[in-house]
Formats: C-alpha cells, sequence, structure tokens
C-alpha cells in the first residue's frame, strides 16, 4: 500500500513536471492509506529528510572548501527548497552567500547577508554575515556605506581576527577617499597576525607617498620586502612592494638599488612585464647594455602583445647603438614603425564597449542568479533508483527523458555562464591595455628619430673605416 502511495506521488509529480496542473498529492494520496500508516509514514519521511538534509550540507561544504563555489550554491539552493525547517539552514544562508560572493554576484550576496543578519540574529555566522557585507560593499566602491558598516561591526563584534579584517576594508576605503590620516591610524591597529596585514602595511606605505613622505614610506616598503615569502598572496605583496620602491629608487637615480629589486621580482607577478621594462631602464643608465637587451628580449618574447612592446623595441635600438650594433637598432626601430604604423586609434571605440559593458554588469548577474536557480531545480529529479517490477515501464522511460533533458539543459547553460565570463574577462583586457596605450607617448616618433641616427653614425664609422 506504501508503495501504491509513493508511485502514484511520482505520477503525479511527472504530470506536474511535464505542465499538468497542481494537484495536492498529500490530500489524494491519504484515500488509499490509513491514518496510522500516514502517521508512521510522516515520521520517517521526516527522519529520512533530515538525514537527506545532512548529507547534502556537509557535502556544499566540502565543495566550499575546494572552491567550487558555482556546485556548492547549487546544493545549498536545492537544499533551502528542499527543507526549509533543516537545523542548520543558518549556515546554508551564510555558505550560499559567500558562494555567491566568490562568484561576483554581489547584489545577491548582499540580500543573503542581510536577510542572515535579520532571520537569524543569534546565530554564530553574524560576524561573518557583517563582515560579508562590509566587504561585498567595499567590492561595488560603496566606501561610505562599508565605513558605516565598519563602525557597527565595532559595537557589536569582539572577535578580533574579523575586526581586523572590517579594519583592513575601512582603511582601503578612507584612502581611496582621501582620507589618508585616518586609513595610516586604522591600518596600525591591525595584528601582525593577521591574513590582512601585508596588504595593510603596503597601503600605509602608499598612503605616506600620497602625503610626500617619501622617506617614511620608503621604509614601510622596505620592511614589506624584508618579509619572508610564506603563501602566494604574500608573494604578491612582497613584489608589488619591490616594484614600487624600485620606482622610487629609479626617481632618485639609484640605479642599482632599483636593478635589484627589479631582479627580485617574481615572473608569476601580475605586473611582470613592467619589471622587466623597469629593468631594462635601470641597466641602460648603467650602462649594462648587454643585459638590457637580454632582459628586453625576454619580455618581447613572452608579451609580444604586451602594453610595453613598443617601448620595449626603442630601448634595445638605444641599446644597439651604444654597443655600435647599427643594424640591429635600425632593425629594432623599423619594427615599431611596422607594428605601430599610427598612434592607437581605437580608444574611443573601446571607451564605448566599456560603457556598454558597465551596463550589462548588473543584467548579466542577474542573468548568472537565474542561471544558479535553474541548474539547483533540473537536479531536483524522482528519485527511482533501484527500480523493481511494480515501477511502471514508462514511469522509468520518463525519468530517464528528464534526466537527459535536464543534463543537456543544464550543459548549455554553464556554456552560456562561461562565455559571459570570458566575454567579460576579454573585454577588461583590452579596456586595460587601451588605457595604457593612450597614456604611451607616441614611440613612431622616437623610432624614425632612432632610425636616422643610427643611420649617421653608420654613415660615420663607414667614412672612418
Amino acid at each position: 500500500m506504501i508503495f501504491k502511495r509513493i508511485q502514484i506521488i511520482a505520477l503525479l509529480l511527472i504530470f506536474s513536471l511535464l505542465g499538468g496542473e497542481a494537484f495536492n498529492v498529500d490530500l489524494y494520496a491519504r484515500s488509499f492509506v490509513s491514518d496510522d500508516e500516514i502517521q508512521a509514514e510522516q515520521f520517517k519521511d521526516k527522519r529520512d529528510i533530515q538525514k537527506a538534509s545532512n548529507q547534502i550540507y556537509r557535502q556544499a561544504i566540502n565543495l566550499y572548501e575546494e572552491g567550487a563555489y558555482w556546485s556548492c550554491a547549487r546544493e545549498l539552493i536545492i537544499l533551502m527548497d528542499f527543507y526549509s525547517e533543516f537545523k542548520h539552514m543558518d549556515g546554508v544562508v551564510h555558505y550560499l552567500a559567500e558562494c555567491l560572493y566568490e562568484e561576483e554576484l554581489n547584489a545577491a550576496a548582499l540580500k543573503m547577508y542581510k536577510y542572515l543578519i535579520k532571520r537569524y540574529p543569534d546565530s554564530e555566522y553574524v560576524p561573518a554575515a557583517l563582515f560579508g557585507l562590509q566587504k561585498t560593499s567595499y567590492k561595488e566602491g560603496n566606501y561610505k556605506d562599508t565605513l558605516t558598516i565598519y563602525y557597527r561591526i565595532l559595537k557589536k563584534l569582539n572577535n578580533e581576527s574579523v575586526i581586523d579584517a572590517a579594519r583592513y576594508f575601512a582603511g582601503q576605503s578612507h584612502y581611496y577617499l582621501k582620507n589618508y590620516d585616518t586609513a595610516i591610524d586604522i591600518f596600525k591597529k591591525i595584528s601582525s597576525k593577521s591574513d590582512y596585514y601585508d596588504g595593510a602595511l603596503y597601503t600605509t606605505a602608499l598612503a605616506h607617498l600620497k602625503r610626500k613622505e617619501v622617506t617614511v614610506a620608503m621604509s614601510y616598503f622596505k620592511k614589506i620586502v624584508g618579509l619572508p615569502i610564506v603563501s602566494g598572496e604574500r608573494r604578491r605583496i612582497v613584489d608589488d612592494a619591490r616594484l614600487t620602491l624600485g620606482y622610487i629608487y629609479y626617481e632618485l637615480d639609484m640605479f642599482r638599488d632599483a636593478r635589484d629589486l627589479f631582479e627580485d621580482i617574481s615572473d608569476r607577478h601580475v605586473n611582470y612585464q613592467d619589471a622587466l621594462l623597469a629593468l631594462g631602464w635601470a641597466n641602460l643608465k648603467l650602462g649594462d647594455y648587454e643585459d638590457v637587451i637580454k632582459h628586453l628580449k625576454k619580455l618581447i618574447e613572452r608579451y609580444p602583445e604586451g602594453a610595453n612592446t613598443e617601448e620595449s623595441y626603442f630601448l634595445l635600438g638605444q641599446s644597439y647603438i651604444m654597443l655600435g650594433e647599427f643594424d640591429e637598432a635600425i632593425d629594432s626601430y623599423q619594427t615599431i614603425v611596422e607594428l605601430f604604423p599610427t598612434k592607437f586609434q581605437n580608444v574611443n571605440v573601446i571607451k564605448k564597449v566599456s560603457m556598454s559593458l558597465k551596463e550589462e554588469e548588473s543584467r548579466i548577474e542577474q542573468l548568472k542568479v537565474q542561471v544558479l536557480i535553474q541548474e539547483s531545480n533540473l537536479l531536483i529529479t524522482l528519485p527511482l533508483n533501484g527500480y523493481s517490477d511494480e515501477v511502471p515501464e514508462y514511469l522509468i522511460k520518463e525519468k530517464k527523458r528528464l534526466e537527459e533533458f535536464r543534463t543537456n539543459l543544464v550543459k548549455n547553460l554553464i556554456a552560456e555562464r562561461n562565455n559571459f565570463a570570458l566575454m567579460k574577462s576579454q573585454i577588461e583586457k583590452l579596456i586595460n591595455v587601451a588605457a595604457r596605450k593612450e597614456r604611451r607617448k607616441d614611440w613612431r616618433g622616437y623610432a624614425e628619430y632612432g632610425i636616422s641616427r643610427a643611420l649617421f653614425l653608420k654613415e660615420m664609422e663607414q667614412d672612418l673605416n
């Protein structure tokens, strides 16, 4: 009898999935079983649901810890729809908010953080939710909101690790609001054991530079450079400090010190091509022309279409001239003329694309949320595993058809999401390159002058011989 009820419920669910009218499944099924059977089954169902929910929750946390944020969010949405009375629902909301944040679905993340704070005020996850509100507001560029939440965190929390993290984003907000003194004061309160300590030191140094306190800024950069490399994030910040301090040394005509710092920058650093270019300039000032050529050839080989290409060929030409290798110098300058026949003209077009992209960002974010929800809903199918002879053949076939449909649709949704991410990434890179090229001088003019100079020096050398 109980199996018959399950079979009927399954049939009605499939009918509903295929577009039929909604039924009160539980009421309809009562006509087939007694009240005692229903109560016993409901108790067993509730226990089974709790057990299944715990399993989904643990799996979701594992996915989160592995960095599979999209998959984790999908599991959590299923759990929220499947069993809203789950005893760890505050944890579900917390991890879902964090996943949305990591997936750059900031508007959705903000809503989840606010919901957690309002719905579960006594939850152990409230401190993390407050911090989530702050870091998401900062990520959105809402610095005043970031500071408002910071002072709220100070009043409500006594967790030093969370407070240090909140101090970091508050200090960063004050820095971007040009409140450099306040930013420095807040950064000083961050513990050296905090994960945000390195970033606080770096922005403190930048704040002192903004205040034209170069000596103090240099002392902070030196402190960062002296930190032991214990993580990838630490390496990134140390390399940032090496690059910035190297620029300062270069401007102070301390070319050897600048060169030493540029040489130490990791080839995995996001601005490694800038380090190679700076290394070329420092070696040029030191008269080490062979080293200029070595490093700039490496730069051109590694970043053939980089924003520093024309400047690299110009420095190569300069070095070849100093070494008396005039044909190589002419080739280097000629490459600039051939690669960059006119000054970069696509800036206005890319600016328009950039504006259009910003207008589309909110729409894309909403679409990503819809895709995530659709994926989650599609994963909820009829549990007809372990077929028996009592299950009608057509029901098994229908379940398989729905699974195939779901699988194909999920693939299409994922492909759509990945295409959006790729498009956004490529346009952002193009915008960055365009902005840098727009700031560049017209190296074509320098190249034409370099060719004339190299030809003149070559003719003088031939006349002397």
